[in-house]
């Protein structure tokens, strides 16, 4: 058997981990580069911040907190300087783990969206269970890992990592993803939406981040248990954040339109011109419709309809939507 707490068997787990560091910036630096999507419409001021686009924030930040933390660590690793090992690595373990956070948030908030005004119990416990989320967060950051500069290996060595609170961080967070993904296909079920266009889109993609962030995230959780050593605590735990940020952002992204004129976050889709019954459970998903006669409305769920035309009064008789329209119409509109 492996001596895990052989310190030459230490000294190999701390090489395969900052060489795993690098690989990871790499990465996800290519996904960052390479999809840009969001950020590039912000700078170029295509798309202006508004309290609106609040939802974009677990986004953003769950990205560069985790290029930030992998950033510093393969800096520093190579680097050498002497720096407040402790004070810094406690950083890097917040920042991965509301990176971690943030991922799930961004599904999360596709929940609170399709239960907010269908049962309010549930938006409460989803609610509740994100503040634990949260919470966990800055238990992780505290007490996760302790470090200390080491004259002779002249970098920053970990002298402990807290199993206990890794494996129920990374327990939740896999219990999270799977609350959200049965609320997220449960709650378009009960609203008839679970087969339209945005109802399967937003179900399979929860549910391929479920599995991917499950194959990363359960290991990252058994680890710790096994309690090997202090690096192989952790081993496992910058690679499982990685991966579920980019499956995260990926979902985010997917839902984005090929062109955004007005600069919102959206969920792009066409509608043809008969199809008012799946229109209208769109809106069932609590969607409020902004009605205009123009090639493009706005929704507040950050969704965008290309080329909407919708008959007011069959909306009005199936759904009870409360509409305004405009005071001139379009020659020919009934």
């Amino acid at each position: 058997m492996v001596a895990w707490q052989d310190p030459s068997v230490v000294a190999i787990c701390a090489s395969v981990y900052s060489q795993n560091a690098i690989f990871l910036l790499g990465f996800f630096g290519f996904h960052i580069v390479f999809r840009p999507d969001i950020e590039w419409s912000l700078i170029t001021r295509k798309r202006r911040f508004t309290p609106a686009l609040a939802s974009i924030i677990p986004y953003l930040w769950g990205r560069y907190a985790i290029l930030v933390a992998l950033f510093f660590f393969v800096i520093q690793d190579l680097l050498n300087y002497r720096i407040a090992c402790d004070v810094a690595y406690k950083s890097l373990a917040f920042l991965g783990s509301s990176a971690s956070f943030c991922s799930t948030l961004n599904l999360g908030i596709r929940s609170y969206i399709i239960w907010r005004d269908m049962n309010k119990i549930v938006v409460w416990m989803l609610s509740a269970a994100c503040v634990g989320h949260a919470a966990l967060v800055g238990v992780q950051g505290v007490q996760s890992v302790a470090s200390t500069w080491s004259e002779q290996a002249h970098s920053c060595v970990v002298i402990h990592s807290s199993n206990v609170t890794m494996f129920t961080f990374y327990l939740y967070t896999v219990l999270m993803d799977l609350t959200i993904l049965i609320l997220t296909i449960c709650g378009l079920w009960r609203k008839s939406a679970l087969r339209s266009d945005i109802g399967t889109s937003l179900s399979e993609q929860c549910l391929w981040y479920c599995a991917a962030t499950f194959l990363v995230n359960i290991p990252a959780a058994v680890l710790p248990i096994l309690n090997l050593n202090v690096i192989m605590n952790v081993m496992l735990s910058m690679s499982a954040t990685t991966v579920s940020v980019i499956m995260s952002s990926a979902a985010v992204l997917s839902l984005q339109p090929d062109h955004a004129t007005n600069g919102d976050t959206t969920i792009s889709t066409a509608v043809g011109h008969r199809d008012v019954r799946e229109r209208a459970r769109r809106h069932a998903l609590g969607i409020a419709l902004g009605h205009s006669r123009s090639h493009q409305v706005t929704l507040t769920t950050n969704i965008v309809l290309d080329g909407l035309e919708v008959n007011s009064s069959e909306v009005y008789q199936s759904f009870d939507v409360t509409t305004s329209r405009k005071s001139t119409e379009a020659p020919g509109a009934p």
